[in-house]
């Protein structure tokens, strides 16, 4: 019933979007609705700050910018759902691999070894990040820039991390990225997949005993309150890409499309900055709300796992894609 309920509220409020941005276009400003799922707090807020600030410096009265953070407008498939559907023209989110199996590459675990490995990829004019865009805006959507949640590391009501063998039986929550579910099984877990925005209960009521996250993650969300002790795994680093609905974007006049380009890319590179020192900062933090923290980590007693995920997934992504990104620096 509440998802029900939840559904018919998303659709009114986009109805009524929708109405607004047709009253706001014939005065000749364009409403931009954009969407995210995490909390005001978090650096995406300061992202898309940025990119309203650049864009209406610029392009003065042109585009009213509304942000719906929190996952106000729902999860991030319904994100796709709805820019497909026109009733929602961005979203800042990491679920590249359910629009195209390709883009999995990203997912995939240690498939960077280090945040000079992200920028080479992502945040250079590398021929693989052009690669990543082409796939993307085929399948409906144009990529403006790209951001990053930062490394992982695993929680648990308890359990200390130090090997891969140490995650056996456990059951934890994972994004629905197939890769995952394979290196997961692999280490020894019982990995489930589950929307971001259910994590926190799922912890609280024991459904889950476990769930990995970057730091700043894990502090803006509280998963600190119902959980015990964190690991510094650093087992992945899935990368989050502020994007268009292809329709809007191909409506746009040239100069708008240059200029929300230069917003996009000069707030990603405030957001990935934030990310990367709260992440450094909030070990600490943490350690001080009373999660205990587990540093002395064999990382590479996680590399077996990770090369499975790898063969298993070169079928969907292409080992070709994979050897792309591993070794471009």
């Amino acid at each position: 019933m509440r998802s029900i309920t939840r559904r018919l509220f998303v659709a009114g409020l986009s109805a009524g979007i929708a109405l607004a941005a047709g009253s706001a276009m014939a005065q000749d400003t364009v409403v931009m609705r954009i969407a995210h799922n995490m909390p005001e707090t978090h650096s995406y807020a300061q992202w898309l700050g940025k990119f309203r600030e650049v864009v209406e410096e610029k392009l003065p009265g042109r585009f009213d910018i509304r942000v719906f953070p929190a996952a106000q407008l729902g999860t991030e498939t319904e994100y796709l759902e709805s820019m497909q559907l026109g009733t929602l023209d961005g979203a800042i989110m990491g679920r590249h691999g359910q629009i195209d199996a390709r883009l999995d590459v990203l997912n995939l675990p240690m498939i960077f070894d280090g945040d000079a490995h992200v920028d080479a990829v992502l945040h250079s004019d590398s021929e693989v990040r052009g690669q990543l865009e082409d796939i993307l805006y085929e399948k409906g959507f144009k990529v403006l820039a790209w951001g990053e949640l930062g490394f992982r590391h695993i929680t648990t009501n308890g359990k200390e991390v130090r090997t891969a063998d140490d995650l056996k039986g456990i059951d934890i929550r994972v994004p629905n990225v197939q890769p995952w579910l394979t290196a997961f099984r692999a280490w020894g877990a019982n990995p489930t997949p589950l929307p971001f925005e259910e994590v926190y209960s799922a912890l609280q009521q024991g459904v889950m005993s476990a769930q990995e996250n970057p730091p700043e993650n894990i502090y803006t969300s509280k998963f600190y309150e119902v959980q015990k002790t964190m690991s510094l795994t650093e087992h992945a680093n899935i990368p989050s890409e502020f994007m268009l609905s292809r329709a809007f974007w191909e409506k746009l006049p040239e100069d708008a499309q240059a200029v929300m380009l230069e917003a996009a890319q000069e707030g990603s590179k405030i957001q990935v900055a934030a990310a990367r020192q709260a992440n450094a900062d909030l070990v600490a933090k943490l350690e001080e709300l009373g999660l205990t923290i587990v540093r002395d980590v064999d990382k590479e007693s996680f590399r077996a796992g990770a090369e499975e995920s790898y063969s298993a997934s070169e079928a969907t992504i292409g080992r070709e894609l994979i050897d792309a990104v591993l070794s471009t620096k």
